[in-house]
């Protein structure tokens, strides 16, 4: 059975250790054509690293004896382009630099210096003699190094092919922490401009040695800083041809699925099954408005993830759906787009996509720092992280949406954090832990509505409802049930021509779902309001409850549903039946 490559992004290893690779090599000779020098974005996690990696073992010229070993069998092997084994690559991978404050200017160019000799040294018999010692007259500044580097490399006989991995990461980190040091470092003179001034330069002269230059990333944001010192890139990321490059089609984790299931005799569930728990946590991103009506694309990291435990459990469902490292993918949302210190226009709009489940706007290819505090802007960036993603309405029209639970316990923790720390609303995490194991195995959601309830009534006044009371308590709601993993927590689901406010789908052994409707009204409403939307609620409740998917799905899979109508007056819990 070939190894399951989760974590791994050493590409030639993958392919000489017999482990499953999902071959993107069809790509190659689109993003050949597209660009001399291209800029590819994509979220954390959907394997870039490891695309570099095949990238630079295809073009390697020191790899070009291995090419069979290392491709044989893909599908470039049978369109192989001219292209193949004619550069030397030096690839630059930015994720290892620290970002700490005082330290990032001296590890860039620590780094980058050794990545400037390494490839001198893996290069020497191309090079001329003296480099080495040419390039070290650049006394340790990587871009008088690079220059240095460069002029020496004019009348090679193989031109360069520049690589760089995660070019932002360590920018955006700053960014996060330093707002004033991450100007320095794009802006003006900063090193990290100087740098692609330099790799621009070296584009652009009479026997240029670049002549090509791929770079990944996650945002546009940095890129656009250094954009008047390195515009001659063309980021292609949004071009529907290349929306299933990175991350895994659903034909793919299908495939997948298949050869697992067949190869592992530990499957207790079918391919469909598997593909059906799968879906609503990792699956449905969008990287191209023209690829709407397509198949969606999985987050590569955590279909790995998920298949790796499920195989290691013999065909148990893994207790804990998500990778653990999806703590470091909230901290660096909550970094980048930080957490106001009151509930302002940039909370209001994460907590509305939180209770909605999508939003609109006109996405923008490249934006500043600058730019940051305008809603589009921040919209825009909410996308390229992975946390937004091209979608239809129920109406059918092009909208961006939260495209799966992963994602949404990430905007839950978020606002979790934001009601603390600017409301006061915090909850007792072990209460919680019990109450929600009440629900989880008991059947019994309204003792954690109930204490959800108390905490706002305790911590609040009416000033914190006059304005959007309703999607106050439907935000600090839908935060608390969709940061746990037993559940998959549906917002505005369809069922039977209308949508519900909440429905939570069991996963592993639990056996209790939950439809929810939620009513709110104001603090100064009546009595006769209040038994009104209690009366509106249990009527749509009885109308979702005849969806013949919804039942179904309970039968088959021996779920017993429980509904609870939920009715708020300002801050007071009026009904919880």
């Amino acid at each position: 059975m070939r190894r399951i490559p989760y974590g791994e992004t050493d590409y030639v290893t993958i392919r000489k250790e017999n482990s499953y690779y999902v071959d993107k090599t069809r790509f190659i000779p689109y993003f050949e054509d597209a660009a001399k020098y291209i800029i590819f974005l994509r979220p954390r996690r959907f394997g870039k690293s490891l695309y570099l990696n095949m990238l630079e073992a295809y073009y390697d010229i020191l790899r070009a004896g291995d090419y069979e070993a290392n491709f044989g069998g893909l599908d470039i092997y049978r369109q192989t382009t001219p292209k193949q084994g004619k550069y030397m690559i030096m690839k630059f991978n930015f994720s290892t630099i620290d970002s700490s404050e005082g330290r990032v200017e001296e590890s860039f160019n620590i780094k980058t210096y050794n990545t400037i000799l390494s490839f001198i040294r893996k290069y020497k018999d191309y090079l001329p003699q003296n480099t080495e010692e040419y390039v070290a007259k650049a006394d340790g500044k990587c871009d008088l190094a690079l220059s240095n580097l460069f002029e020496m490399a004019e009348n090679c006989p193989y031109k360069i092919y520049i690589m760089i991995d995660e070019y932002d990461n360590f920018a955006n980190t700053l960014f996060s922490t330093n707002e004033d040091a991450y100007r320095t470092l794009t802006h003006g003179d900063g090193f990290f401009r100087l740098f692609f001034n330099v790799l621009k330069a070296m584009t652009t002269a009479n026997d240029a040695p670049v002549e090509r230059i791929f770079i990944t990333g996650v945002s546009p944001l940095t890129l656009s800083d250094v954009t008047s010192g390195f515009n001659i890139a063309r980021n292609v990321s949004l071009r529907s041809q290349l929306n299933g490059a990175m991350g895994l089609t659903e034909s793919e984790v299908r495939q997948m699925l298949e050869y697992y299931r067949d190869a592992s005799n530990v499957f207790k569930h079918s391919v469909d099954e598997l593909f059906t728990i799968m879906k609503p946590y990792f699956n449905n991103y969008c990287f191209s408005q023209d690829c709407i009506d397509e198949e969606r694309v999985f987050n590569t990291d955590m279909a790995l993830y998920f298949l790796q435990n499920y195989v290691d459990r013999g065909g148990r469902i893994p207790e804990k759906m998500l990778d653990p490292n999806i703590s470091t993918d909230f901290f660096k949302m909550e970094k980048m787009v930080k957490i106001e210190k009151s509930f302002g226009e940039k909370t209001e709009i994460i907590q509305k996509i939180l209770n909605e489940g999508k939003t609109s706007f006109e996405l923008n290819p490249e934006f500043s720092i600058a730019e940051l505090n305008r809603a589009s802007i921040l919209k825009s960036l909410l996308f390229y992280m992975g946390l937004l993603s091209f979608g239809i309405d129920e109406n059918g029209y092009p909208v961006f949406v939260v495209p799966n639970n992963a994602v949404r316990i990430q905007f839950s923790r978020y606002m979790e954090k934001c009601y603390a720390e600017t409301i006061g609303w915090r909850t007792d995490l072990d209460k919680l832990d019990t109450l929600w194991n009440q629900l989880s195995f008991g059947g019994e959601c309204k003792p954690y509505i109930a204490y959800l309830a108390s905490v706002m009534h305790d911590f609040s006044s009416e000033r914190d409802f006059n304005a959007q009371g309703e999607a106050f308590v439907k935000g600090f709601m839908l935060s608390h049930f969709c940061k746990n993993t037993n559940y998959t927590v549906y917002t505005e689901l369809e069922a039977n021509h209308g949508f519900t406010d909440l429905y939570l789908e069991p996963l592993g052994s639990k056996r209790h779902a939950y439809m929810i409707e939620l009513k709110y009204c104001n603090f100064n409403s009546s009595d006769e309001t209040v038994a009104k939307l209690k009366a509106d609620a249990e009527s749509q409740l009885q109308r979702y409850l005849a969806d013949h998917r919804i039942n179904e799905r309970c039968t088959d899979r021996k779920w017993e549903l429980h509904t609870a109508v939920v009715v708020f007056r300002g801050w007071k819990l009026e009904v919880l039946e």
